[in-house]
């Protein structure tokens, strides 16, 4: 089962996750849970990132980069502020996400 890179920046921080699904799309929905679960992302309005969430992943979709694969860019707007998310299809072998373990790292500071 494929592994997605989420880098999500957001207000001047920068909060990375992975998330292992069957295909970009439900990769999707499993980030929108760990966001919405709280505490991820600082002084993020959950209620307001999940709408917005739910009302663009099907009209505006995660884009494919030109030229590049396995590699999406999604935008959010929450209010005034802009979430950037890219989105990296990382690995597809099932020995590496076996042996290593699903995490997320995130920093506050740029």
């Amino acid at each position: 089962m494929p592994i997605y890179t989420f880098i999500t920046e957001f207000q001047g921080g920068t909060y990375i996750n992975q998330q292992q699904a069957d295909d970009l799309r439900a990769a999707c929905f499993l980030w929108k849970a760990e966001i919405a679960g709280g505490g991820y992302v600082p002084h993020l309005n959950n209620k307001a990132f999940s709408k917005a969430f739910d009302a663009d992943i099907d009209e505006l979709p995660p884009i494919p980069l030109d030229e590049m694969r396995n590699v999406w860019l999604f935008h959010l707007m929450l209010g005034d502020d802009l979430m950037d998310l890219h989105i990296v299809q990382t690995d597809t072998s099932p020995a590496y996400a076996e042996t290593h373990p699903l995490g997320h790292v995130f920093s506050t500071t740029r």
